[in-house]
């Protein structure tokens, strides 16, 4: 009898980035044969990630979520607000109502028409978000607790358009839901969780281990980004005055684009304490869970934003992804075949 393995998936934020772990994904989802969803214990994400998590635990086929990016990807970032007359410096730089229609178009077809909640999803899921009114972070659960009952009833789709509501990229997310007894609930000025979380692993870490009670030694984390350009500055520069006077505001959200920092920094950073915490480091190599992190740095020389349409670069990063799995996927295959599912969710199916 195969041993049980809690098995979380986490996926990071990146915008327009998300073809590199749907491309990833895609592929690993064809040779397990099924959907993720029947593969994973728990499904985490932020942003994009957070997108593709709610699409993956409704059990749409990573395939079909890589190809929304694709063929929408004009539609999703259209041409920036200045060209309606705001400039994107006091509004956000795109309107968020042709993502919002269709990932909510998406999400209903899956769901024989009708709109899914988070209670509808097959595996457990943790998505990232802020909430400015209350200036704390969120994290949204399916009820996979009995005592996790505040989330339940919001539509997936408004998740989605609050963890990607992306700073400068899209507005605050609101929008109102009711709960089973009919009561109106506020869904208010909702943010990107990539500002506290934008690699979500030590969330889903978390939640297995301190919410759950699952051992340390039962949890396969697998750990997806998005692709990522080393921002750094060379010493000759600045020992010759280069970059004298010029650490400004200009600086930092043109030429190397403060939010882009930040995240990827976290991400890293989320990244060596997995790896800490796995047993990977440290004068005792003693594995205390698989973890893996698939994530890919890019050359300096292909620039690839979080709002870019570019055809040509998307493929090629989902290129890149397809060379990354043919390094690592079959072990990756391997390792969840070798071992079952913690337990199904919800219990009923």
């Amino acid at each position: 009898m195969a041993v049980k393995k809690f098995k979380i998936l986490s996926i990071d934020g990146g915008g327009i980035r998300g073809v590199y772990p749907a491309r990833f994904l895609s592929e690993l989802e064809a040779d397990l044969g099924g959907h993720l969803a029947d593969h994973f214990d728990l499904i985490c994400g932020t942003s994009t990630g957070g997108i593709l998590a709610l699409a993956l635990a409704l059990k749409i086929p990573a395939k079909e979520a890589q190809n929304l990016y694709v063929e929408n990807r004009k539609s999703i970032f259209s041409k920036p607000l200045i060209f309606n007359g705001r400039f994107g410096v006091r509004r956000a730089k795109y309107s968020n109502n042709n993502l919002e229609n269709l990932v909510r178009e998406k999400f209903s077809e899956s769901f024989n028409g009708k709109t899914p909640l988070i209670n509808d999803l097959k595996t457990r899921v943790c998505i990232t978000g802020y909430d400015l009114i209350n200036a704390k972070p969120k994290v949204f659960k399916t009820p996979h607790k009995e005592s996790y009952h505040i989330d339940k009833h919001i539509p997936a789709y408004q998740i989605a358009m609050a963890t990607a509501a992306a700073p400068t990229y899209f507005d605050p997310y609101s929008n109102n839901y009711e709960n089973d007894k009919g009561e109106k609930r506020e869904f208010f000025m909702r943010i990107d969780g990539g500002v506290f979380a934008n690699n979500p692993s030590l969330i889903g870490l978390t939640e297995a281990h301190c919410a759950l009670g699952v051992n340390y030694e039962d949890i396969e984390l697998y750990s997806i980004g998005t692709g990522y350009t080393t921002y750094n500055e060379t010493r000759s520069k600045i020992l010759f005055g280069t970059f004298n006077k010029a650490f400004g505001k200009i600086y930092w959200m043109s030429k190397i684009r403060i939010i882009d920092l930040m995240m990827q920094a976290q991400a890293q950073h989320v990244h060596d304490l997995c790896t800490i915490y796995a047993g990977g480091t440290g004068g005792i190599k003693n594995k205390v869970f698989k973890y893996y992190r698939i994530q890919e740095e890019l050359p300096s020389t292909f620039k690839l934003a979080m709002d870019s349409n570019n055809k040509m670069k998307l493929q090629k990063l989902m290129s890149m992804a397809s060379n990354k799995y043919q390094n690592y996927g079959q072990s990756i295959v391997s390792s969840i075949k070798n071992s079952s599912r913690w337990n199904s969710y919800p219990s009923t199916n």
